[in-house]
This record gives C-alpha cells, sequence and structure tokens, in this order.
C-alpha cells in the first residue's frame, strides 16, 4: 500500500480501517466499477455522492477525478472520524418539535454534523480542507434547492442527535427499545439517533441512501412500533395510488407506501409529525377523494351539513386534554390513521366501530381516556364539556350544550347512548328494537346516503343533506305538516302507527297532525341534564320544551310538565295560543 504524503494522485487505492475507499487511480477507479456492476448502486461510485468529474449525478466537478476527497482524505483534516476532509458549519439549527415528542433533541452533533456540511446548503461542495483551492463544480458550487438541501431550519425534519433510551420508548409506548430495533439502523457509539441510523452514505441500494428497504414501512418500523398497525387498512391496503392528485408516493399501492403514505422525514410540510402537506386534512383527502380509497369522504364534506376540516383553522394535537381550546375537527380527531380498519355489515349494536380503533376520547364521567371503548367518547372529546357550538340549535327550558351531561344515566330522562333506559313506557318501538337497547351517535348523526340509509356511500357523521348532521330528516320548524318524511329519523326507531294511534299519549297526533307541531317543540332528543333540571318541572320521556313555540302560562308564570305516572302528566303552558292549566292525561 502506497500512501501519498504530498496530495498527488496515489499509486494505489488506499482503505483505512472502515473500509472506506479514499483515493483510486484511474485504472482502479475503473476496476471499482466493473466490481460495482453486479451490485447495482451499492458501491459510492456509481452514486450520486460521487462528485467527482465521471460521477453519474448532474452535480459534479468539472475535472476532479477522485471519488471520496469530497468527504475524506488521509492528511490535512481537522482530525475527526472518519478522516473528515470538510469544514463543518457554524450554523445555529432551528431543531424539530413537537407536542409528542418525548425525546429532546439538541442541536446536530457526531455524524449528522457531518452530513449537514454539505445537505445544510451553507458550505460550497468543493471546500475541502485537503486542497488549498476549492475544488471546481459544474452546475453551481452549493447544493441546489430541493429535498436534499435541508437547509438550517430542520423544524420539519425527522429529530436527529438525540438519545435514544429505554426509558424514551417506555414512555411513547409506540417506540422499539434500543435492543429491540433492526441492526441496520444503528444508534452511533454514544446511543444517540443520527442520519446514519437511516442512511448509508456509501451505498444506494435502497435509494434515497437508505440502509433498508423503504418498501411496506420497513424502515419506519424498525424503531416506530404502532399500536394496531398490523392488519390496518394503510398497512394492508392494496388500492393503487397511480394517477393519484399528489405525486409525492414512490411506490403503487397504499399498502407498498405504508408511512410514506402520510409522512416525509425531510422537508415535512406539517411539520409537527412530519406530515407531507401543511393542511392536516390534506393528507387525507388526497386518497379520501375518490381517487384511490374506496370511500369518498370528500364528496359527502360538501353537503349541507358536515364535519368538515377545511372550514377549521386550527389543528388536530394528540397531546389535547379534556377541554379543547380552540374548535377544530380533522380526520385525526375521530380517526387513528395507524389503527383504522374497515367496519363490516352488522345489524347489531357494537359499542365502537373498528375505523374508530385506538382514539382518545372522553368518558361518560368526564374523564381523559387513552383508548375509546365507545363511540360516544370519541364524540364527547367536543360535544361535552367543551361543548362546542352548532350553527343550529333550539333553545330549551333547561339549557346546555353539553352533551356529556345530557346523557348521564341519572338523569330524569336520556336517550340510552351511554347507558340502556330504564323506562318502561316506550311502547312504540319498532320491531326487533326491545326495551333496553342501546343507540351509538351515528344511529342519527350519519350520512343520509350512507349504508344505514338504504344508500352506497361512507358510512359515518362526515356529512349530510340534512339540518344536525343527521342521516334521515328531522322537521323542527313549527307549523309542518305531518308525514313520514318530515320526520322521518323519529320514525326510524318509533312506529308511526302507534304515535299517531296515541298508544303512549292520548294526544299525539292532535299535537302533531292537527296542530302541526313538531316533536321537537316537547321533547329533546340527547337527554336532560339534571344538574340544569328546572325544579318545578318534571324531565321524563324526554320533555324539555322548546321556549320558542311553548311559553309561560300567563296568569301563573309557569312552564310545567307533571309526571303523574305511567303514560299520565299534566301541563301547565301556552302553546298556539292555546292556554294549559293543570291540562292532564290519560
Amino acid at each position: 500500500m502506497n500512501i501519498n504524503y504530498d496530495n498527488q494522485p496515489p499509486r494505489n487505492y488506499v482503505r483505512h480501517r472502515s473500509g472506506i475507499g479514499l483515493t483510486c487511480t484511474p485504472f482502479v477507479f475503473a476496476f471499482a466499477l466493473l466490481v460495482a456492476n453486479g451490485y447495482g448502486q451499492d458501491r459510492i461510485a456509481n452514486t450520486v455522492h460521487n462528485l467527482s468529474a465521471g460521477g453519474p449525478g448532474t452535480i459534479r466537478a468539472a475535472t476532479e477525478q477522485q471519488i471520496c476527497i469530497f468527504c475524506h482524505a488521509p492528511h490535512n483534516t481537522q482530525g475527526l472520524k472518519p478522516l473528515w476532509n470538510r469544514q463543518l458549519s457554524m450554523s445555529n439549527y432551528t431543531i424539530y418539535t413537537s407536542t409528542t415528542l418525548d425525546a429532546q433533541p439538541g442541536q446536530p452533533t457526531g455524524s449528522s454534523k457531518l452530513c449537514l456540511s454539505c445537505h445544510d446548503g451553507t458550505i460550497a461542495l468543493g471546500s475541502v480542507l485537503s486542497r488549498a483551492d476549492q475544488i471546481r463544480m459544474l452546475g453551481g458550487d452549493f447544493l441546489p434547492a430541493g429535498l436534499t438541501n435541508l437547509g438550517t431550519d430542520l423544524s420539519d425534519d425527522h429529530p436527529i442527535s438525540f438519545y435514544y433510551t429505554s426509558g424514551i420508548a417506555a414512555s411513547d409506548l409506540q417506540l422499539k427499545s434500543p435492543q429491540a430495533i433492526l441492526s441496520e439502523t444503528k444508534l452511533d457509539a454514544t446511543g444517540q439517533l443520527q442520519c446514519t441510523s437511516c442512511h448509508n452514505p456509501h451505498s444506494n441500494t435502497f435509494g434515497d441512501f437508505l440502509v433498508l428497504d423503504p418498501r411496506f414501512g420497513n424502515l419506519c418500523t424498525s424503531c416506530h412500533q404502532m399500536n394496531n398497525w398490523v392488519g390496518s387498512s394503510h398497512q394492508s391496503s392494496s388500492s393503487a395510488v397511480t394517477g393519484a392528485a399528489l405525486n409525492d408516493w414512490p411506490f403503487a399501492t397504499v399498502a407498498e407506501n405504508a408511512c410514506r403514505s402520510c409522512h416525509r422525514s425531510h422537508t415535512a410540510g406539517g411539520k409537527q409529525r412530519l406530515l407531507i402537506n401543511a393542511a392536516e386534512e390534506d393528507n387525507c383527502l388526497n386518497c379520501h377523494d375518490g381517487s384511490v380509497a374506496n370511500t369518498n369522504i370528500q364528496s359527502v364534506l360538501n353537503k349541507f351539513s358536515s364535519h368538515d376540516p377545511r372550514n377549521k383553522q386550527g389543528a388536530h394535537d394528540p397531546a389535547e386534554g379534556v377541554i379543547i381550546t380552540q374548535a377544530h375537527v380533522e380526520c385525526a380527531d375521530c380517526h387513528n390513521p395507524h389503527a383504522v380498519a374497515p367496519q363490516g355489515p352488522t345489524t347489531t349494536y357494537i359499542p365502537i366501530g373498528e375505523t374508530l380503533s385506538r382514539v382518545v376520547g372522553v368518558s361518560i364521567g368526564g374523564t381523559l381516556l387513552d383508548d375509546s371503548q365507545h363511540e360516544y367518547e370519541v364524540c364527547l372529546k367536543c360535544h361535552g364539556d367543551s361543548a362546542v357550538n352548532t350553527n343550529s340549535q333550539i333553545f330549551r327550558q333547561a339549557q346546555t350544550n353539553n352533551l356529556r351531561l345530557q346523557f348521564q344515566p341519572g338523569n330524569p330522562s336520556y336517550h340510552p347512548v351511554a347507558a340502556p333506559s330504564p323506562s318502561a313506557d316506550t311502547v312504540s318501538l319498532v320491531p326487533g328494537l326491545p326495551q333496553g337497547s342501546r343507540l351509538r351517535c351515528t344511529d342519527c348523526h350519519n350520512n343520509d346516503s350512507g349504508p344505514r340509509n338504504n344508500g352506497s356511500g361512507p358510512d359515518g357523521p362526515h356529512g349530510s343533506s340534512h339540518e344536525y348532521l343527521l342521516e334521515r330528516n328531522y322537521t323542527t320548524r313549527d307549523g309542518t305538516s305531518e308525514s313520514h318524511a318530515e320526520y322521518d329519523l323519529c320514525y326510524k326507531c318509533h312506529r308511526r302507527s302507534s304515535i299517531l294511534g296515541d298508544e303512549s299519549f292520548k294526544e299525539h297526533r292532535k299535537h302533531i297532525v292537527e296542530e302541526r307541531t313538531p316533536c321537537s317543540a316537547c321533547h329533546a332528543p340527547h337527554g336532560v341534564s339534571q344538574t340544569v333540571a328546572t325544579g318545578s318541572s318534571d324531565h321524563t320521556h324526554l320533555i324539555n320544551f322548546d321556549t320558542t313555540i311553548v311559553r309561560p302560562e300567563p296568569e301563573t308564570g309557569l312552564m310545567i310538565f307533571r309526571d303523574n305516572g305511567t303514560l299520565a302528566g299534566s301541563c301547565t303552558l301556552i302553546c298556539h295560543g292555546e292556554q294549559h292549566r293543570n291540562e292532564s292525561y290519560p
């Protein structure tokens, strides 16, 4: 082995202990290329990291023939391993931050600092320590703008230079322990995760100098252990992405892209959690717009009433608490993209569907849940103690927008969402819906063209042509002529023949048909909270008057319903100009 001491081209190939080629003669260079042909881009000479004049990329030297000199030299370096031949950037970097990051990355260290001496774009590619003059480059002296030029703002890049410890893995719960990560994704000698944990600068076998084949999320899942990922829709879907609106997916199917379907490890548009697009919903709607996924959610969001994330400026944060301070509705508020799975058809009650798997929620008692077990717990994140206002609402005698309070099992009455109803007075239930049955929020709030209304559209409360995001029509306007279409939602569970036949209340027909009073004038559909119930009035049978239709009886100033036992009661109030004073039934 002949070592060149005067910086002249050496006669033979020089290697140091790590086996990295330093410099080579044209003869040996040609031999190296010949040997490398059987390994694709497994040798650096065949990759764009070969910045010599003979390199395959558009960024290369004008005349310099040596390959390794752009990073390594045997002499005149700063003494940094491995024989580093470049200046290190003096830049102060903006580092990645996230509300869900347990690690504490600092300024770049170790091999990451070496990588950034090219990839932050601040140091000329031909500026090497072993040469007095800068190597002249074709196509520009600095790394051009693009995905490989990270700049000094690393807040949109995967965090680096942090200690990947067992404690972090235990705290995160979705990270593998350092001992369990694959051998290809190495930590450095100090236990820090660096650029070289994912990238091998000397081999481009898998593209982007990655250490593992990135298809099917292999590289990401080397460290990340997402709950319920295996078997989920995004892990297993064979849907083709060819021709999709966003040309950011490197592989042919959703399953092959896996994590890459939504995330980008460098120059991400959504910095926290490294989403491809800055607008959170765009990362979902790029597939769920009819171009890739079977469920065209975007078309449903355009309906009259919807949970449309495009109308909200706030973003979802997985670290949100019980109280949501900034009103928003994002796909990830209800769906966990790492765990979501298709929901098969069912005719029986299930507490929560697979599309809501592993989603944070709020219990009926008001505590934060890491993993919702009931559908209503997901809804209560926004419609519970946060009580997000809706565009339309009915003003009630006992008023609260907090649905967590309205569904409490200790209330005078409630629709059986959080618990079965103990009432035996509901004689109007349709066949197959026995006393004690439970409901889910989506039994009422759903796509009007979805499968639960005999349609072919996607299931769920994404959008509806009806007010209040209801699956079927529910007219709350006074003076409405009764028909099955006007009260279709009520008649989904309550037999129209029973209601109009006065089986439970002797004057149902008179009120609904003759007086043209809507169901909502007397009944609150969710429940009546014990905390706001008026002491002078009973609120059984979901009776909570609409105060724009029903008013206090003028002489007594009272607006009261009294429950007098099974299928019996009395009213003191005025409605449609008709005065009631202790008017009783049956």
